[in-house]
């Protein structure tokens, strides 16, 4: 592990990558179960960005709205956002996901990269595994909401965006960050963590048809979250850094923004926290919510 943390301070190299181009490319256009239909009440949106420990706010998030019988028809997700948005939209609870946090960490899925690319540290074949166990759905286009995963092509700097495909395969690749990870291979493609290029994801929705997008950000609303303890951490605050100087796109009906403040990126136990900050910045926002979501017409 020592030897670990000693290499991902190459994370660093991500500044580069991040000068890249931002067009995007869509892969696919899904129209099976969740093609658009005629519907009394709008379609709603949730747009859930990158971050990694952060990311668990999104669980949160979904929690609040829950609680007030809101229906989300779309998710867009980027990185943890695009983990945590697939296993919701396959149908796992929030009490399932959270189960599955406390019985695992995320060094559970770190195995050394043995393959002939040779450019990431790590393999995602674990987390692509373990994700699959999880999955009722093979493909993204049996999942019973629609959706949108964004990656990142390593060759050009665009935005690949995925709306069918091999789910456990295209969810890992949305989350395999540079160098740390090896690059996924998808469809010709070489992809990497889609918060290079497309942190929140808010066109993908407008594409599916929302009515009201509700976008969640945890990775760029940060001041302080306390100096970094690891080179691992040192990588991802400069990540996160670069990322929140992009400029934040447009469009979205509400934003909720965590306060993650105090909570490092990678302290992935400190998922209560971190989730319960989640359903707090949520509830703050959901009179805003339903009255967007009662004045919209579909």
């Amino acid at each position: 592990m020592k030897s670990f943390f000693k290499k991902s301070i190459v994370l660093l190299v991500l500044i580069v990558i991040i000068a890249a181009s931002s067009q995007v490319r869509a892969v696919t256009a899904r129209e099976t179960a969740t093609e658009i239909t005629e519907k009394d009440q709008p379609s709603v949106a949730l747009v859930l960005s990158s971050g990694a420990a952060w990311g668990l706010a999104h669980i949160g998030v979904i929690e609040a709205l829950e609680e007030h019988n809101i229906e989300v028809d779309i998710i867009t997700g980027t990185s943890a956002g695009a983990i945590i948005g697939s296993l919701y939209a396959d149908g796992l609870t929030t009490a399932e996901m959270i189960e599955e946090i406390a019985d695992l960490g995320w060094t559970d899925f770190l195995f050394p990269s043995l393959n002939n690319k040779g450019l990431g540290i790590f393999t995602t074949n674990r987390i692509e595994n373990h994700l699959q166990k999880l999955y009722q759905a093979e493909k993204i286009e049996e999942l019973s909401k629609k959706v949108a995963f964004t990656t990142t092509d390593i060759d050009t700097g665009s935005a690949v965006v995925f709306t069918e495909g091999p789910l456990a395969k295209v969810v890992s690749a949305s989350a395999a960050v540079p160098v740390l990870f090896d690059p996924v291979e998808i469809d010709g493609y070489w992809l990497a963590d889609g918060g290079l290029v497309s942190n929140l994801p808010v066109e993908e929705a407008k594409k599916l048809g929302a009515d009201v997008i509700i976008a969640v950000d945890v990775a760029t609303g940060f001041s302080f979250t306390g100096r970094p303890e690891s080179r691992i951490e040192y990588g991802n605050r400069a990540y996160n850094i670069l990322r929140g100087a992009l400029q934040r796109p447009d469009g979205y009906d509400i934003l909720i923004e965590p306060d993650l403040n105090d909570l490092q990126g990678f302290d992935f136990d400190a998922y209560e926290e971190i989730i319960a900050r989640g359903r707090e910045a949520a509830e703050d926002m959901m009179a805003e919510i339903e009255e967007k979501i009662n004045s919209s017409t579909p």
